[in-house]
């Protein structure tokens, strides 16, 4: 399978990545009111998307918006550094591990390329277990914090969330290598 990954300003990609967003988010979240299209956090962040022969097959939202900013100061994170990954969604009918590898690995780097250090996840416990493994394959230190019910919002007030940090910063050892 022959994929490609790319931050992408393209309208006619962005709308693909919406739509399958929607879909997803609908369908396997159960939240039938979810409206994927562009808003105004999508139009402030960077996307990342997934492409198989020019069509977007995933997504996922790199945002320096942090509403959490309690939780960085609980941390002990920085804010300047630090991003949120939202929005993730990939099209069922392409969900592979080697996809989401690929997708995980590209997301990091471009998360590291745009200077943060530190990524916060909000997930089900289930996704963030998952992303944890996948992000641990991968060398990247990635820890499920806490159970955060008070930033379920919105749509999304009755879903469970799970504060997570993926820890971008190279190791020393691994740098020196580099």
């Amino acid at each position: 399978m022959s994929l490609e990954f790319r931050i992408t300003r393209d309208g006619q990609l962005l709308e693909q990545y919406y739509q399958l967003r929607e879909h997803c988010f609908r369908s396997e979240l159960g939240l039938s009111d979810f409206d994927g299209s562009e808003d105004e956090q999508d139009r402030r962040s960077h996307i990342l998307v997934a492409l198989r022969e020019g069509r977007c097959v995933g997504g996922v939202r790199i945002s320096s918006h942090i509403s959490l900013t309690s939780q960085i100061d609980l941390l002990g994170l920085n804010q300047e550094t630090c991003c949120m990954w939202e929005r993730f969604a990939i099209d069922p009918t392409m969900r592979t591990l080697y996809l989401f590898r690929e997708f995980s690995m590209h997301l990091i780097d471009a998360s590291r390329e745009s200077g943060y250090s530190n990524a916060m996840v909000l997930s089900s416990l289930t996704n963030a277990r998952f992303y944890r493994r996948c992000h641990t394959a991968l060398g990247v230190k990635f820890q499920i914090y806490r159970h955060v019910p008070h930033c379920a919002q919105g749509v999304f007030s009755g879903l469970e969330h799970y504060l997570s940090v993926a820890h971008l910063e190279r190791s020393r050892a691994l740098r020196i290598a580099v």
